[in-house]
């Protein structure tokens, strides 16, 4: 989400300009962190609004992405060995961390 428009004109206590800057991360893109939000919440909900248990290979994950094994066939089918993030195109989830805690 980007910061609230007053959060770009308003000064800081020092008088500086800038203090909607903790609205944002010099490295993520906000779309991205977004859409990566998205992707898990929708996961989510799916499985214990609806009780889709088809949603369980989204959120059953290995928690390093860099640890999942990307294995396809040419024509893109999954093979059985393939751990990589389920949703998430090859080598896009590098860098990611799924932490779950138990209610």
């Amino acid at each position: 989400m980007p910061a609230p428009k007053e959060m770009q004109t308003l000064k800081c206590g020092d008088g500086s300009w800038g203090c909607g800057e903790h609205y944002t991360d010099a490295v993520w893109d906000n779309v991205r962190m977004n859409n990566i939000a998205q992707h898990f919440v929708t996961a989510f909900l799916a499985k214990h609004l609806k009780s889709d248990a088809t949603m369980d290979s989204y959120l059953n994950l290995v928690e390093n992405a860099q640890d999942g094994k990307w294995s396809a066939e040419a024509n893109g089918t999954l093979k059985s060995d393939h751990t990589y993030w389920r949703g998430f195109r090859r080598n896009t989830a590098v860098g990611l961390k799924l932490e779950q805690r138990k209610p």
